[in-house]
């Protein structure tokens, strides 16, 4: 018999989505943004939800 093929199972797997809406505007900014501080939209909103959690 053949082993597996793909990834092994994550122990966390990131199943939910999260849909948002903004303007044309609102996410030229936020695109624009990503790639001048170089971190991913996700971590960049990790970041953000840190930053209020500390206030």
């Amino acid at each position: 018999m053949a082993p597996t093929q793909g990834r092994p199972p994550s122990d966390n797997p990131k199943t939910e989505r999260l849909f948002i809406r903004v303007t044309p505007q609102e996410k030229a900014e936020i695109q624009s943004f990503t790639k001048q501080s170089g971190f991913s939209l996700l971590e960049l909103i990790r970041k953000g939800i840190e930053a209020v959690k500390q206030k």
